[in-house]
């Protein structure tokens, strides 16, 4: 039993000795005052949230405002408006008169009058003021002894929250009772009831119900009170509206009910804001503005009420702890938030979740500090004014103190498991601190070092300290550049130049610098891991070794590789890669005699008009030039448009597209552009424009190797060849650029992207079937593809008719072609064919 004691007591050890030197630290606060003005302020606070209090009906305020001073014409009052007030006042039979108002001097007229209404009023109660700049009671009330206190005691924030129940100006004067007393008293002498002593020693009174005790100097939230005369604390019942009143121009004019003042208390007082009686109260807090202030005659009725109230009814003053309770309540609740803290920090609900885990915190002191407030604020409703502050803020600091022992206890924890690891890890370790100061190395980092930490070195002696030099000299490395300091700065680094040297032994390391930043993003630490690398330098060194020889051999390999490749470009001028790469081969050395394949494929057979004609004016030389000028613009379009050149066939073109009929489309038309560009240079030149026909078929086709072992040539067999290069030479029939077959147009993925025109279908040479050929004039210039596309409408028309055998109507549709477009070379053709047959049929009949 003892020892579970005794660890309970260790693991709370915290707990037992954070609560107690926070009570201890509080409790010194408080009695210097620090909470002062936060205990008045919660007290003011539980004041406006009290419940509204039942207007009493013993007291009636007589009040002056602005407008009664209108009326008057003349501040103060004069003394004829006073008689007639207490005159009319009198007629109600009110039990007692306090009349809060300054009258140490005659206002005339009427003060002859208002002597004689002092002397015949004893239950007239008038005012003087003792404290500060004194002012003068009444001499004829002087003298009959109907003089009160209209002092107030305020606090160091200027409010009102203790009442003045006698002062003893000096030894030699009697105690002089407040306004609100005197008026008690005449009250409750009517009522059979007089004041008591039941400890003279304590001056404890008693009168009827209630008990008075005076306030002490260090009692509630007060620290060295100036306690001076007899003092309670206020018990307000509540402002103006908690107490009926009059206006004294209703009270001058007799329009007062005549059962309101009958056995009450009446007070005379000032309520405009004009006049200088106006005190902060607990009921005057603003957070929009100045405070409101309270008429000095709604204080009096208040400490008259609650005099009146607890002799009659026994409503309770507002009541203290003694300074011992209140040490108890705080260390109570210190020990509260050290336990608290410390329950929540230690359990091992939702340690996984952090978010979580400090909401449960949170709400594990939001909780206790809402009871306190609650308590509190219950405790006032019974009128108890216990301690809030104070023991607020030992929860809070209990708590937070708590918390500051557990963090760090983890921290050590930490810092120890950290320990542990660093220790068993395989590389060594080093850590500096904020300021560069060594402060750990694992065993490892001290085999490898030859000593462990040495914290008199500075970041300037690291190197000088540890034999830190660069490799492979014995130069020491400079410290600003070692990966540790580099960290210092908030670097990431690593490093793989330097050597230890120790006792004849030389030790290359790598190193790995890190930093470590606190919550401020400030480097906290710099930890640097590093290892012997003298097996891996080795390694390097061999590694190096072989390297060069494979080095050696790559570079023999690539001559071979180089030399391989030249050969493959030179053959590739004369028969294409791409015919090798359909084959499936990668090289000319691959090749065999009789090797094919059979692709659906489009081939273009392109051609120059009147070639002979033009090169019978030229040398030989120039033929070349102009040749080779003309196919090297031609080729670029082939292949860009995924093509390949079979074979030159002196000025003519053959080339082949694997991927696509419309690629072959393209290219021609690409073809035709990069034409009609050669030609303006010729032009510009001095040289004639030159014209070309292309041809397009598109067909199943034999790709292969043929010849002999000795020579062997890569070569395409097909009818569709055959009939490109038919094609191509009804363009010179036409008087048009570029004509494709009916197997081509259908092989178009979408024929509407080319303008287009549908020419003849023809019988070619060595062909039975007719041919259906197609125009495509894209590359045409933009005039006359203007024209084309504007008559293509009724060109196919008429060539319509004249496939159904109706010439004359077809003859008419190619003269409406003609006029709009005069050189239209097909449809000129066919109108001479329409005549022919026009006269043939003319001659039959």
């Amino acid at each position: 039993m003892g020892r579970k004691l005794s660890k309970r007591i260790w693991q709370w050890r915290g707990v037992l000795v954070s609560a107690p030197l926070v009570a201890g630290l509080v409790i010194a606060a408080n009695s210097f005052g620090l909470f002062q003005l936060l205990e008045w302020a919660t007290l003011d606070k539980f004041f406006r949230l009290r419940p509204r209090e039942p207007v009493d009906p013993r007291i009636v305020i007589v009040t002056i405002d602005e407008s009664d001073i209108t009326g008057f014409k003349q501040w103060p009052m004069s003394d004829a408006d006073l008689v007639k007030l207490i005159e009319n006042l009198k007629k109600q039979q009110p039990l007692a008169i306090g009349m809060d108002l300054y009258r140490n001097l005659p206002v005339e007229p009427g003060h002859e009058a208002l002597v004689k209404v002092f002397q015949s009023t004893p239950n007239l109660i008038g005012v003087e003021k003792v404290a500060g700049e004194t002012v003068a009671p009444p001499g004829i009330l002087k003298k009959q002894d109907q003089v009160a206190l209209a002092d107030f005691v305020l606090d160091a924030d200027g409010k009102v929250r203790r009442g003045l129940l006698s002062v003893k100006p000096n030894e030699k004067e009697p105690s002089q009772l407040s306004l609100a007393v005197r008026l008690a008293l005449i009250y409750l002498e009517k009522k059979g009831i007089g004041l008591e002593r039941v400890d003279a020693g304590k001056m404890h009174l008693k009168l009827g119900r209630a008990l008075f005790v005076p306030l002490k100097s260090n009692e509630g939230g007060y620290v060295g009170l100036d306690a001076g005369g007899y003092q309670i604390l206020l018990n307000y019942r509540g402002m103006r509206n908690n107490f009926k009143s009059i206006s004294i121009t209703d009270a001058l004019a007799n329009r007062i009910d005549p059962k309101s003042l009958r056995d009450r208390i009446v007070l005379i007082g000032v309520t405009g804001q004009s006049f200088n009686d106006f005190f902060l109260t607990p009921y005057g807090n603003s957070f929009t503005g100045s405070p409101s202030r309270t008429p000095g005659v709604v204080i009096h009725a208040n400490l008259t009420s609650q005099i009146v109230s607890a002799a009659l009814e026994g409503r309770p003053f507002i009541k203290v702890w003694h300074e011992p309770m209140e040490w108890l309540w705080v260390l109570a609740w210190s020990f509260a938030g050290a336990s608290v803290s410390w329950t929540l920090l230690v359990s091992k609900l939702f340690r996984q979740n952090i978010v979580l885990r400090w909401m449960v915190l949170g709400n594990g002191i939001l909780v206790p500090v809402t009871i306190l407030i609650g308590t509190s604020y219950v405790a006032f409703l019974v009128s108890w004014w216990i301690p809030t502050i104070s023991p607020l803020v030992a929860f809070l600091l209990s708590a937070i103190t708590v918390a500051g022992y557990y963090n760090r206890g983890v921290q050590r924890e930490s810092e120890r498991k950290l320990s542990q690891f660093l220790e068993a890890m395989s590389v060594a370790v080093a850590v500096l601190d904020s300021s560069g100061r060594p402060c750990y190395t694992n065993q490892k980092a001290q085999q490898l070092l030859g000593q462990g930490v040495i914290c008199s070195a500075t970041v300037d002696q690291l190197s000088e300290v540890y034999q830190l030099y660069i490799a492979g000299t014995n130069q020491l490395y400079p410290s600003e550049e070692l990966s540790i300091v580099r960290a210092l700065r908030g670097e990431r680094t690593s490093t793989y130049d330097i050597e230890i040297h120790q006792e004849g032994k030389v030790i290359p390391i790598e190193t790995w610098g890190t930093p470590i930043f606190d919550d401020s993003g400030n480097v906290t630490y710099a930890i640097v891991a590093f290892q012997d690398i003298t097996e891996r330098k080795q390694a390097e060194a061999e590694r190096e070794k072989f390297t060069k020889q494979l080095f050696e051999l790559n570079r023999n390999l690539e001559k071979a590789l180089d030399a391989e490749l030249e050969i493959t470009d030179a053959y590739g001028r004369f028969v294409p890669h791409e015919f090798l790469n359909l084959l499936g081969y990668e090289s000319i050395l691959d090749a065999k005699l009789g090797d094919n394949i059979q692709l659906e494929m489009s081939v273009l057979f392109s051609d120059i008009r009147d070639f002979t004609t033009l090169s019978e004016a030229m040398t030989p030389e120039d033929n070349f030039k102009f040749i080779n000028a003309y196919l090297s613009r031609m080729e670029p379009a082939i292949t860009e448009n995924h093509g390949f050149i079979d074979k030159y066939i002196g000025d003519a073109i053959m080339a082949l597209f694997s991927e696509g009929a419309d690629d072959a489309l393209r290219a021609a038309i690409s073809m035709l552009t990069k034409l009609a560009e050669y030609n303006q240079a010729r032009i510009n030149s001095g040289y004639i424009p030159i014209q070309i026909g292309i041809g397009i078929n598109t067909g199943s086709l034999m790709l292969g190797t043929v010849g002999s072992n000795s020579r062997m040539n890569g070569t395409v067999i097909s009818d569709a060849v055959n009939l490109a290069s038919r094609i191509e030479g009804l363009t010179k029939t036409y008087g048009v650029s570029l004509l494709i077959s009916g197997q081509t147009f259908l092989a178009l993925k979408n024929p509407c992207d080319y303008a287009f025109r549908l020419i003849d279908k023809v019988k070619v040479k060595g062909k039975s079937q007719m041919i259906t050929v197609y125009e495509i004039f894209d590359a045409d210039p933009a005039d006359i593809k203007a024209a084309k596309l504007e008559t293509k409408t009724t060109f196919e028309k008429a060539l319509l008719l004249y496939n159904l055998g109706r010439f004359w109507e077809s003859a008419q549709q190619f003269q409406k072609c003609l006029k709009t477009y005069p050189e239209d070379r097909v449809a000129k053709s066919y109108l001479e064919r329409c005549r022919q047959q026009i006269v043939e049929g003319s001659k039959q009949i």
